[in-house]
């Protein structure tokens, strides 16, 4: 079964009911960084462990309005929606349907910025309006959310370097 979720632009970041930001700093250039994030989502399983297959409806070029197909724990499923893209600075969307009840909209954004070491700060946010119980869960896996983040740009750092 699939749940219609609530479109939501940038704004819905200062707005969200749960927000949570991870950011950590990447020994890889920002073009890299965009690349594996933006351009290329079959790559997303080979470094964030949850994602089992990421891929774009239709043909490229891809960019703000491209819907990108998400599936998490060979369970979790999504389709969102691209509201940025900007290479080597910003990428956005928002989840538009979605397998899991509770859930009202959600939001994710990427932010990189040359960092002091010739590398990029990675920011990452996560919005999301949801039930109470979901909430509460979002909330307590706080730790475990940003240690999925922090492996998983530890993995993302070295596909930069490797392709």
């Amino acid at each position: 079964m699939s749940y219609q979720l609530r479109p939501e632009d940038l704004g819905f970041l200062a707005r969200a009911r749960f927000r949570q930001t991870c950011a950590r700093e990447l020994r890889a250039p920002a073009g890299a960084v965009f690349e594996q994030l933006a351009e290329r989502p079959e790559n997303w399983p080979r470094w964030f462990a949850p994602a089992d297959d990421v891929h774009f409806e239709g043909r490229p070029p891809y960019g703000v309005g491209s819907v990108r197909h998400f599936r998490l724990y060979r369970a979790v499923r999504a389709r969102e929606r691209i509201i940025a893209w900007d290479p080597g600075h910003r990428f956005a969307y928002c989840a538009r349907e979605a397998n899991a009840p509770g859930v009202s909209a959600l939001v994710e954004l990427w932010t990189l910025t040359p960092s002091s070491t010739s590398g990029t700060a990675v920011t990452w946010t996560l919005a999301v309006d949801a039930a109470l119980p979901v909430c509460l869960l979002l909330g307590a896996g706080r730790r475990h959310i940003d240690r999925l983040f922090q492996e998983g740009m530890g993995r993302l750092e070295v596909l930069c370097h490797t392709g």
